[in-house]
C-alpha cells in the first residue's frame, strides 16, 4: 500500500518532469540553434564588411594608379614637347652656323658615339671638362660622372642666341601650343 501510494505520486510527477525535461532540452536546442544562427550571421556580415573593405582598396588603388598613369603620361607629354623645341633650336643654330662641330656632335652623338669620334676615354672626359667623381680612382664613378656631364650639362653649353626673328616666335609659340595639347590630353584633376 505504502507503495502503491508512492508509485501513485510518481506517476503524477512523472508527467510533469518529463515535459520539464522535454521543454529544458527542446530550449536547449532552440537556444543553441539561435546562437549558431546568430554567429552565422554575424560572420556573414564581417565577411561583406571585409569583401566591400576590399573592393574599397582595389578601387582606390585603381583610381591611384590611373592618376599616376596619367600624370606620368603627362610629364612624358610635356618632356617631348621641350625635347622638340629644343631640336628645333639646334637646327636652327646649326642652319645658322651658329655652333661647333662638337656642339653638333654632342646633340647629336651619344655619349659612346662621342668618346669613340675624338677618341677619348671617361677619364680622359673627365680630365677635360675638369669634373671630380665622387670615387676618382673608380673606372665605374668617372663614367658615371661623365656621362651626367655629357647628357644634363653639356647640350646647355652649346646652344646660340638666335636673333629675334619669326623662328624664336615660332618655336616658343610651338612649345606653348605643344604643352596646352598635353595638358588637354591629359587632364589632371
Amino acid at each position: 500500500m505504502i507503495m502503491d501510494k508512492i508509485l501513485e505520486k510518481l506517476n503524477k510527477l512523472s508527467l510533469p518532469a518529463v515535459i520539464l525535461v522535454a521543454s529544458l532540452i527542446l530550449g536547449g536546442f532552440f537556444y543553441a540553434s539561435q546562437v549558431n544562427k546568430q554567429r552565422s550571421i554575424e560572420r556573414q556580415q564581417q565577411i561583406k564588411i571585409e569583401t566591400e573593405k576590399q573592393e574599397q582598396l582595389a578601387k582606390e588603388l585603381k583610381e591611384q594608379e590611373a592618376k599616376e598613369e596619367a600624370e606620368q603620361a603627362l610629364n612624358t607629354c610635356i618632356g617631348n614637347a621641350e625635347d622638340n623645341y629644343s631640336d628645333r633650336w639646334h637646327k636652327e643654330c646649326k642652319a645658322q652656323g651658329k655652333l661647333t662641330s662638337k656642339c653638333i656632335d654632342i646633340n647629336e652623338l651619344s655619349f659612346d658615339e662621342y668618346l669613340k669620334k675624338y677618341g677619348l676615354t671617361s677619364e680622359e672626359y673627365v680630365k677635360e671638362r675638369n669634373l671630380t667623381p665622387s670615387n676618382p680612382d673608380d673606372p665605374v664613378s668617372a663614367r658615371l660622372s661623365a656621362s651626367f656631364d655629357y647628357i644634363l650639362k653639356r647640350p646647355s653649353e652649346c646652344s646660340c642666341r638666335l636673333a629675334i626673328d619669326p623662328y624664336v616666335n615660332l618655336f616658343d609659340k610651338g612649345l606653348d601650343d605643344d604643352k596646352a595639347e598635353c595638358l588637354r590630353r591629359y587632364p589632371q584633376n
